[in-house]
């Protein structure tokens, strides 16, 4: 292989490296927005769960009082 077509080998590596690279910083990204909308969700979760619990709690104060 000549420097020539050596050249244009290491330039196609680079060019598949950077679009690999590319691609993990895009999954990283889309990871990290997976996990924020996550944790939203779980606090939904909690508060929808606590309100409930307050609701029953007022109930059951009512009936004993």
């Amino acid at each position: 292989m000549n420097l020539k077509d050596q050249f244009y080998e290491n330039e196609k590596r680079i060019a598949i490296t950077r679009k690999l690279m590319e691609n993990a910083r895009e999954r990283i990204k889309l990871s990290s927005e997976l996990e924020k909308e996550l944790k939203n969700l779980e606090l939904q979760r909690r508060m929808r769960q606590l309100e409930m619990e307050s609701k029953l709690l007022k109930q059951q104060e009512k009936e004993l009082g």
